[in-house]
């Protein structure tokens, strides 16, 4: 086993290549591993603007502002009501970042991970991680297996677990917990020939509520622009409703275009460029601890949220560029524990503020907000600051915002 370098990086998505271009940033020696080859499909393709200060200071921002569709806002749309209402990122309380990105993650995440090369990172694809090394309870490095197939023992400080919904150390606890009442599955392709609004708006997310009936509890589409004329459209719908139905992804997802009259008329020119549909389910869980021994768990193995706030991009990035400038302070000489344990804390409050607003949603009091005919400014800017990810910091809106939307997700 070789002398141990600073980190290793278990996993190259957003989270992973973020951690590890910030580290190669400060002068930390990383080693990052990632077991395919990039670039690879990935859902989770709509950015929110509160991201743009992490690309900047990773210095990959012009290059996705040259190569991807600015999205200034996200639009709403109830089918059993017909309203629509739109939320410009502009109007947020911090208007400072007015915009996001709308990105196809094949290149997306292609870009962060050769962004880490580039920053000094030593980044190996086709390496799949087996086992995480410990002495007693630390966590002192990993195995990995080589694209030969040979067996390699790699020495680290500190090991990040940036293994999406893997959650490689989370799992090998058994720590981790469904969110109950977010048991949805998302049936999804990508298209082309939708219809898209003019100017600004064009890169808008638009959000599609439908329901059986008035009464259950929304179902919901997503519609995502990109800059060469695809869209991704993706119905996200209850174990309840996928029982009522085929079990067929592509079945599923006709009936869903059907029970939605937006969706129907916004797909009625396009053409799907898959063969089908595809699937995928159990969205949401939470993982008990995101510091151990030795190692820290970035991105969604560190937990993962129902997708309607387009969140699970945003906190990887934001979480992973966090987590680097911890671990450089405790490289630095800071008391591990309570660096980590601060890290941990500011992640998790920001991923339970989604959580809460997810919940509120499927409650329904906050869809009765998100269309309300008179908002008040202060309800339309706290909105649209969520909608913007606006959750690392605990402003006076924020605990307000968290208030109301723990009461609104609390059954009567």
């Amino acid at each position: 086993m070789t002398s141990a370098v600073d980190t290793v990086v278990i996993g190259g998505g957003p989270a992973g290549s973020v951690c590890a271009a910030r580290l190669a940033q400060r002068g930390r020696s990383v080693v990052l591993l990632e077991k395919t080859t990039f670039p690879r499909f990935h859902l989770g393709e709509s950015l929110l603007p509160q991201s743009m200060p992490v690309l900047e200071a990773l210095g990959v921002l012009d290059a996705v502002r040259a190569r991807f569709m600015a999205k200034y806002g996200a639009r709403f749309h109830d089918d059993v009501t017909g309203r629509t209402d739109r939320f410009p990122f502009a109007n947020a309380w911090r208007p400072d970042v007015d915009h996001a990105f709308q990105v196809p993650r094949d290149a997306f995440d292609h870009l962060l991970l050769e962004r880490a090369r580039t920053c000094g990172a030593d980044v190996r694809e086709r390496w799949k991680v087996s086992s995480i090394l410990r002495e007693g309870t630390r966590a002192v490095g990993v195995v990995a297996e080589d694209p030969d197939g040979n067996a390699h023992a790699i020495a680290a400080r500190y090991v990040v677990d940036a293994t999406g919904r893997d959650a490689l150390t989370a799992h090998a606890a058994a720590a981790t917990d469904k969110i109950e009442g977010l048991d949805q599955t998302a049936l999804f392709a990508h298209f082309e020939g939708v219809p898209r609004a003019a100017g600004t708006a064009r890169g808008d997310i638009d959000i599609v509520l439908f329901r059986d009936d008035a009464a259950a509890r929304p179902n919901w589409f997503w519609f995502i622009p990109f800059e060469d004329g695809r869209t991704s459209v993706g119905a996200v719908v209850s174990r309840a409703w996928i029982r009522a139905g085929a079990s067929d992804p592509q079945a599923l997802f006709d009936r869903a275009v059907a029970s939605s009259k937006t969706a129907t008329a916004m797909l009625a020119s396009a053409r799907m460029l898959w063969p089908r549909a595809q699937a995928t389910a159990d969205f949401s869980y939470r993982v008990r601890d995101l510091v151990g021994d030795g190692c820290v768990a970035v991105g969604d193995a560190g937990g993962f949220i129902d997708p309607l706030f387009s969140t699970g991009a945003h906190l990887a990035m934001c979480g992973g560029f966090r987590a680097a400038d911890a671990l450089d302070d405790v490289l630095a000489g800071a008391d591990e524990l309570p660096r980590l344990r601060a890290w941990e804390a500011d992640v998790r409050s920001a991923a339970e503020t989604f959580v809460l607003a997810v919940q509120a949603f499927y409650a329904g009091p906050l869809v009765d907000y998100l269309f309300a005919e008179q908002k008040h400014d202060v309800l339309r800017r706290s909105i649209t600051s969520l909608l913007a990810g606006d959750v690392f910091h605990d402003a006076v809106w924020l605990r307000d915002a968290r208030r109301r939307l723990t009461e609104m997700s609390t059954p009567p």
